[in-house]
């Protein structure tokens, strides 16, 4: 995705006021984007009560992840042949309408198609998805065109902590506005939970205007098309195994149709690898997992974050639920842990920025 900087004949050059309004900018995004997986972890109890849907309790976050998973190799292959910006401004547009959505969700009653409040959120959770996944590509796409790879280092321990910071402010925040006494507006009881939604409006509002305003047009581009096929053999590998490993727990680990979606997403990911050994334009080129840094990195990233969203949206739902304490408790228990984490990630990005490696 960043080979192509190299290939222009003339580079393009920032002034300081578009690097620091664009950091600026896309820090806020990223914050957004990685609040929203914490910062509802903590609401989620209160809203399985108020929406009626235990049993759906694991398919909020899960249709956020999955829509913003499978969406992330397209984005870049996006933003790679349309520029970076407009996938950005698109991505902050499409979040802004889903977290609308979500904060609206079982506010009408049943509605035609969607059925219920919780399936309700469940669909406008997957749309905020599919916008957060071109927040965070773009995001560190547009840091890789803006600053030599040596200062990338430094800002990537940046976003980082800016992570660590939505997972310790993440379920704080989620916990107070979740603890909040319903209001009334025009007319309409709104519960504290929802706000959990509606406080992304404003801030992906100001993000917006600051990158359409300030953010450079970042002219390079590549060529090439986008591989639909190996996009929708991705979709065909992720979408079965989540939710075979969803069903398997209920259903158990040996019902035909767990092992049938297992199957499917196998063959899926077989098929896919032998598409993008092939494509000219592929999705994600598997050439990258020849790289031990790539390989590895991306290993340990996908064992962390394994154990990192069990516990975030676990642990709440057992404090509030098993425990009975208030939502605000359930946040403040997360604390060590994201300290760990904020701390890790800044000392990481110096130690690269000053050693090289």
């Amino acid at each position: 995705m960043h080979s192509h900087a190299m290939t222009q004949s003339q580079p393009q050059t920032f002034t300081p006021l578009e690097k620091r309004v664009t950091l600026i900018a896309l820090m806020i995004v990223f914050l957004l984007s990685a609040l929203d997986q914490t910062i509802v972890a903590t609401a989620m109890p209160r809203i399985v009560g108020q929406l009626s849907g235990l049993d759906l309790y694991p398919w909020v976050t899960t249709a956020y992840l999955l829509a913003s998973t499978v969406m992330v190799p397209i984005y870049g292959k996006l933003s790679d042949i349309y520029g970076r910006k407009p996938i950005l401004v698109i991505g902050i547009v499409i979040f802004i309408v889903g977290s609308a959505l979500c904060g609206l969700s079982g506010e009408f009653g049943d509605l035609p198609l969607l059925g219920g409040g919780m399936i309700q959120l469940i669909v406008f959770r997957a749309i905020q998805g599919l916008g957060g996944a071109a927040l965070i590509t773009s995001a560190f796409a547009v840091i890789a065109d803006l600053y030599p790879p040596r200062e990338r280092a430094k800002l990537g321990g940046l976003f980082g902590s800016t992570f660590g910071l939505a997972s310790v402010v993440g379920p704080l925040v989620g916990g107070f506005l979740t603890d909040l006494p319903t209001v009334q507006l025009l007319g309409y009881e709104v519960a504290g939970w929802r706000w959990v939604f509606y406080i992304n409006l404003p801030l992906a509002g100001l993000a917006l205007f600051m990158i359409l305003v300030k953010t450079p047009r970042l002219t390079h581009r590549t060529g090439g098309r986008i591989d639909f096929i190996g996009a929708a053999l991705l979709l065909t590998c992720f979408v079965p195994l989540l939710l075979a490993l969803s069903l398997g727990g209920t259903a158990g680990w040996a019902a035909p149709h767990v092992l049938g979606l297992f199957a499917l997403a196998a063959l899926s990911l077989i098929a896919c690898l032998v598409v993008e050994a092939k494509v000219e334009n592929p999705i994600i080129s598997l050439s990258l997992f020849k790289n031990r840094t790539f390989a590895t990195a991306n290993l340990s990233a996908f064992l962390m974050f394994m154990a990192f969203m069990g516990m975030v949206s676990y642990l709440p739902l057992y404090m509030q639920m098993g425990l009975g304490l208030p939502a605000t408790t359930s946040g403040l228990a997360m604390t060590p842990l994201t300290i760990g984490l904020i701390v890790a990630a800044t000392a990481s990005g110096f130690l690269v920025n000053r050693i090289g490696r």
